[in-house]
């Protein structure tokens, strides 16, 4: 699909937040003394258990004076002193000038050791909480930034929220360096940019969009890097926090952005000419923009073979309806409609029915509410617990509540279903969207009947087309409609069918039959 949309002209409020330097000190560069800097960097860190001044003496008679200035918990000591102090050990320092010393410092350090200068407090505090060592030199104004960041990551596991039968089984982790080298080896090419751009005042944490060269569309990326840079916050939690922010609507059930925890889904999106957004701490990934059939697709269409994939989200798709609404359908026809229910059906429901006390909508609901607690207690209670709770609590309840003659058995089986259904949908999320939209469903047919069933699927697809991912039309591209984008929509074409897509003159992208 061709994501070549006009994007929106965006807006984001701003909120004070500066990273606080020496706060007893108004020194906003470096000294050309050692102690005034030794003295910023104290003040700065002083209430942090981790902070360590390693103060060095190199020379002769030990005139070269020098501090190493690091937190523990983040950097590697071992390369700060194995790699760094060392070497340092075999230069003669009296051969050389005050300003001299850096660059030679520099010369014989191990070449795979990212190296820097910074004179900006600021910045240099920034560093020196990512992980980065400050080596400062007494009578040289300037500080030299040694990158020896070290901490504890999670190894690569399968993903939790998108288990595949077949394809790849590693998953994104919460490590920006990791996540990107698993990018890196699935799209082996010197057009897939990273950009860095740090988010959160406080947390002060990297963000990196990616994108190919030449495929993505230069607006479309210019206006990621517009909005990214705009977000303003104390911390970055989740990247989730820039999909709400940045989103073109922000009152829908929907998300505008999928989020995957796949390499190789990302990777898909990335060469299909979309922008993703990977963030530090976040085991997962946005990808932008993003259209309402993209929550139907599975990792496992493209790897299964094109006729059971196609089956498969075609499932998908009809159980879109049946979450949504199956219950309300149900609640419609048994309170408004009983002429379209066949009549030894009708009896039937009728007798089991007579010592049910509650109308049928309040018993679509209570069984729904019931239905979403126990959902809720299984996630949120340890594994193995939560299953029991989940399969016992729906099981023992149910037939608890159709003996007591609380429900009737055939809402039971209707509620069932849907939730069944909702089972179906790969996108969590999205889901949620479906569970909210279902009681609005159920009290519109539980009012109107069939009228407000109607009604309801009527907003629901006007508001649907009205939505937009960074200028692209969230039904694209079903409405507007694009027959040759139509390949991988309602179902997985072969792939000798689907094209090759290829970068073209000024970053423009064609699907080649």
């Amino acid at each position: 699909m061709d994501f070549k949309k006009p994007v929106k002209s965006y807006r984001l409020p701003k909120s004070p937040g500066e990273f606080q330097v020496g706060k007893g000190s108004k020194q906003e560069k470096v000294s050309p003394k050692l102690i005034d800097n030794i003295a910023v960097a104290e003040d700065t860190f002083q209430d942090s258990l981790d902070f360590i001044v390693r103060k060095v003496r190199f020379g002769p008679s030990g005139q070269v004076r020098m501090a190493l200035v690091f937190l523990e918990t983040l950097t590697d000591k071992v390369t700060l002193s194995d790699f760094i102090l060392e070497p340092l050990n075999f230069l003669s320092f009296e051969e050389y000038e005050v300003t001299q010393i850096p660059g030679k410092i520099i010369d014989i350090l191990p070449s795979a050791l990212k190296i820097e200068e910074g004179t900006e407090w600021e910045e240099l505090a920034k560093k020196v909480v990512t992980g980065h060592a400050l080596l400062f030199i007494d009578g040289y104004d300037r500080a030299i930034v040694l990158e020896a960041r070290k901490w504890k990551e999670r190894s690569i596991s399968e993903p939790q929220s998108e288990v595949a039968v077949v394809g790849p089984r590693e998953g994104f982790v919460e490590s920006l360096l990791t996540n990107a080298s698993m990018l890196r080896r699935r799209l082996r090419t010197p057009n897939l940019v990273l950009e860095a751009i740090p988010i959160g005042t406080t947390s002060n944490t990297n963000i990196a969009i990616c994108y190919l060269k030449g495929v993505a569309d230069e607006n479309l990326v210019a206006e990621v890097r517009k909005r990214v840079e705009g977000v303003n916050v104390e911390a970055m939690h989740s990247v989730n926090v820039i999909s709400e922010i940045v989103a073109d609507v922000r009152y829908t059930p929907f998300r505008l952005f999928a989020t995957t925890e796949r390499p190789d889904k990302l990777a898909a999106a990335l060469v299909e000419g979309r922008v993703g957004i990977l963030a530090e701490n976040t085991p997962m990934a946005t990808i932008v923009p993003s259209v309402f059939w993209q929550f139907f697709q599975s990792s496992e269409d493209y790897y299964e073979h094109f006729p059971l994939a196609a089956v498969n989200r075609g499932l998908r798709m009809v159980a879109f309806f049946i979450v949504v609404g199956l219950t309300a359908a149900y609640v419609a026809v048994a309170t408004f409609h009983q002429e379209m229910i066949p009549t030894p059906l009708l009896l039937a429901m009728a007798a089991v029915r007579e010592p049910v006390p509650l109308p049928t909508v309040l018993e679509a609901l209570l069984l729904e509410t019931i239905l979403e607690g126990l959902r809720e207690a299984g996630l949120r209670l340890p594994k193995p617990a939560g299953q029991a709770v989940s399969i016992v609590g729906a099981l023992v309840m149910g037939q608890a509540a159709v003996e007591a003659g609380l429900v009737s058995p055939q809402m039971v089986i209707v509620v069932g279903l849907a939730a069944v259904a909702s089972f179906l949908i790969p996108d969590y999320s999205f889901v949620n969207a479906l569970r909210l939209l279902k009681f609005l469903f159920i009290i519109l047919a539980g009012t109107f009947g069939a009228f407000g069933l109607m009604m309801g699927y009527m907003v629901l697809a006007l508001h649907l087309t009205s939505l937009h991912s960074f200028g692209v039309p969230y039904m694209a591209p079903v409405t507007p409609f694009r027959w040759k984008d139509m390949k991988d929509i309602f179902i997985r074409a072969p792939w000798w069918a689907m094209g090759k897509r290829g970068p073209k003159e000024g970053g423009n992208n064609e699907q080649q039959n």
